[in-house]
């Protein structure tokens, strides 16, 4: 349901760009219909024209007869020789030299070239020749599809009352473009060019339209997200605070009384056990009240390689290796929250770890940013669930409260920095923050 829009607007536009297509081969062949057509009746009017004069047209006939059908797309006229030298001209040619048949070439392959076609008139027969036959309809010439006219036998100059009179025999040629028909054919291909722009049009409305839903969607589940998220720190708030003021004194009595037994016996390891378990809830007190306390960050110039090996200090130096060699000397943030948010971070990269194995912990600055990455040795992170572990009370632990990566996220972002999570390429998983030099304070 998602893509079907997609899918919709696909065939839409398929379907008209089809129909353009066909359309426009249609009017490609109308207007090779024409051309054929324009071609005949130009050889038709040089027929009248020239027939009546009884001798071959001079260069000033030529030239009024190309003054006479400019409109009609003639460009060029001539009487060529038999053996391609004109006799008279007048316009201009853009299809090279005219080749007659025999020794001198096919004439097929000068009848049309571009945007011109070639009408060729043969010369009269000699005298006491017998009338030809007319010639076969020709295929188009190569690389031409403009249809090909075949020159009908023309007697339309009659030859001399007796040999060595000074006729010589010519072709009568005629150059024009068939402007009716680039007309025909240019407006389809408007229509077509205009009927894929629309095609293309639908196709990428729907794909717009896609993605507009999607991001609907993205923000309608981050607004439902932050409110729960909301409603989840009120009613956490509330819960601490609650459950503290006893659970301290819980565990305070249960210490006193673990100090009031001998160390050895079932009562004390009961006592022990009650002890235990009040610190663990008391963790997940100040864990609760982390995560929805807001505050002002309040930064000042502080080194950063003093914070990662405090952190590390906290959590166990023994288990990381901090390289800080690529550090900043200064950076701009909170010691005391940012310290927080590093814990947590190594915290969990230690428990993921092996025992035995080192935690690498570096800082260094790129592109105007503080970046902190944490390489554990553990198992990895499944896929899909990089963003999940971000989540508050979402853990993998049997004990864990799922908040310390969650206190660390809101951490960093009230910096205005980032933290991401992803998988090493040699394995375990790698926490990144950045951190800009100079973020939004937020609330």
């Amino acid at each position: 349901m998602r893509w079907a829009p997609v899918v919709l607007g696909l065939a839409m536009g398929a379907a008209l760009a089809g129909t353009l297509l066909v359309g426009y081969l249609g009017l490609r062949g109308a207007g090779d219909a024409l051309a054929q057509g324009q071609a005949e009746t130009l050889r038709r009017a040089a027929d009248r024209t020239f027939r009546p004069l009884g001798r071959p047209p001079a260069a000033p006939e030529l030239a009024a007869f190309l003054e006479d059908h400019r409109n009609d797309g003639v460009r060029w006229v001539a009487l060529v020789r038999v053996d391609g030298r004109p006799l008279a001209e007048a316009g201009e040619t853009t299809m090279g030299p005219f080749l007659p048949p025999g020794p001198h070439g096919d004439p097929l392959t000068n009848r049309s070239a571009g945007r011109r076609i070639r009408v060729a008139l043969p010369p009269p027969l000699p005298p006491g020749a017998p009338f030809p036959a007319p010639a076969p309809p020709a295929p188009a010439p190569n690389g031409s599809r403009l249809p090909v006219v075949p020159p009908p036998a023309w007697n339309g100059l009659p030859p001399p009352s007796a040999p060595g009179a000074g006729f010589e025999p010519a072709w009568l040629v005629v150059e024009f473009e068939p402007v009716l028909a680039g007309q025909v054919e240019a407006a389809g291909l408007r229509t077509l060019v205009v009927g894929l722009a629309a095609a293309a049009l639908f196709v990428l409305f729907a794909f717009v339209f896609v993605r507009a839903q999607r991001q609907r969607a993205a923000l309608e589940r981050r607004l439902e997200r932050e409110r729960r998220l909301a409603v989840l720190g009120e009613m956490s708030a509330v819960l601490a605070h609650e459950i503290r003021n006893p659970l301290t004194a819980l565990k305070g009595h249960a210490q006193l009384l673990a100090e009031a037994l001998p160390g050895e016996g079932a009562e004390r390891a009961k006592v022990d056990r009650v002890v235990r378990e009040a610190v663990r809830l008391e963790t997940l007190t100040s864990d609760l009240l982390d995560f929805v306390r807001s505050g002002e960050v309040r930064r000042e110039e502080a080194s950063p390689a003093d914070l990662l090996r405090a952190a590390a200090e906290e959590v166990g130096a023994e288990r990381f290796d901090v390289q800080l060699e690529r550090a900043p000397v200064r950076w701009p943030f909170d010691p005391h929250r940012l310290r927080q948010a590093l814990v947590n971070v190594l915290r969990n990269a230690a428990q993921a770890s092996p025992e035995g194995e080192r935690t690498t912990v570096e800082a260094a600055e790129r592109d105007g940013r503080l970046v902190i990455e944490v390489r554990d040795r553990g198992p990895g992170i499944p896929a899909g669930e990089e963003e999940r572990i971000f989540e508050p009370f979402h853990t993998t632990r049997m004990r864990g409260t799922g908040l310390g990566l969650a206190v660390a996220r809101r951490i960093v972002s009230l910096h205005g920095g980032t933290i991401a999570a992803r998988n090493g390429d040699d394995g375990g998983a790698v926490f990144t923050i950045e951190l800009p030099r100079g973020g939004v304070k937020a609330g």
